[in-house]
C-alpha cells in the first residue's frame, strides 16, 4: 500500500484505447514496495460490460487482478477483497448510474475506507469525475444535470472537454457555481492528486 493518499483522474485513454497504455504504466509505477501489485477494476458505470472487463484483465495480466460486479457489492467477502487492493481502477460510462448503485450497496463508503488506508484510486471519465464534490454530466436519460459526487476531492471535474456539446453545457453551468473549483480535461490529459492536493498534470 502507499503511505500517502493518491487519486489519478483520466479524461480518456488507458487500456480501453490501447495496450500497453503509457498512463496505465504510470499509474502502476506510483505503487511502491509491493512484490506483486493487486489491482481491482470497477466497471459499474458501463453496467458491468463484459468486453471492458476482459480488456482490463488483458492489460494488467502481469499483476494480480480482480473486478467487482454490482452483484458482488452486497457480499461480505467484497470488503476484504477491496481493502487488500493496491489500486482501484474505475471504468468509464454513466457517472450518475454508477454512484447510485454504489450508494445503494454502501460501496461508496468502502471505497473511502480503502482510500484512507492507502489504496490508490484512479479512473477514466466517470471514474475520474466521481471523486469530486459535485458532478455535472448526463443523467440516466442522457440529459445534463448536477448531482453529488463522492466529495473526496474538492470542486468538480469535466472530462472530455474537447467535446463541444459537453464543453458548452459545463461552461454554462459553472458560471453559476460560486466558490467551486473547476478542473477541465481534454482526452489526452490526466491529473494526479496526493493527499487531496493537485501535484501534477500530465499529457498522455
Amino acid at each position: 500500500m502507499n503511505l500517502s493518499r493518491q487519486i489519478i483522474t483520466m479524461s480518456g485513454g488507458g487500456f480501453s484505447k490501447e495496450i500497453p497504455a503509457y498512463i496505465d504504466e504510470y499509474i502502476v509505477k506510483q505503487v511502491q514496495n509491493v512484490s506483486k501489485i493487486k489491482i481491482c477494476f470497477i466497471p459499474t458505470a458501463s453496467n458491468d460490460a463484459v468486453g471492458y472487463i476482459d480488456k482490463f484483465h488483458k492489460a494488467f495480466s502481469s499483476y494480480e487482478t480482480t473486478h467487482i460486479l454490482q452483484s458482488d457489492m452486497a457480499l461480505k467477502e467484497t470488503k476484504d477483497r477491496v481493502l487488500k487492493q493496491d489500486i482501484i481502477y474505475v471504468g468509464g460510462g454513466n457517472t450518475q448510474f454508477m454512484l447510485n448503485k454504489w450508494r445503494k450497496y454502501g460501496f461508496d463508503e468502502l471505497i473511502r475506507l480503502a482510500y484512507q488506508n492507502g489504496t490508490l484510486l484512479t479512473g477514466v471519465s466517470a471514474g475520474a469525475m466521481c471523486w469530486f464534490e459535485r458532478c455535472f454530466s448526463e443523467d440516466e436519460s442522457n440529459e445534463y444535470e448536477e448531482f453529488e459526487g463522492l466529495g473526496i476531492l474538492k470542486g468538480t471535474l469535466c472530462p472530455h472537454y474537447n467535446d463541444e456539446i459537453r464543453k458548452s453545457a459545463f461552461d454554462q453551468w459553472i458560471l453559476n457555481q460560486e466558490n467551486l473549483t473547476a478542473y477541465v480535461l481534454y482526452d489526452s490529459e490526466t491529473l494526479r492528486f496526493r493527499d487531496e492536493r493537485l501535484i501534477a498534470k500530465l499529457d498522455t
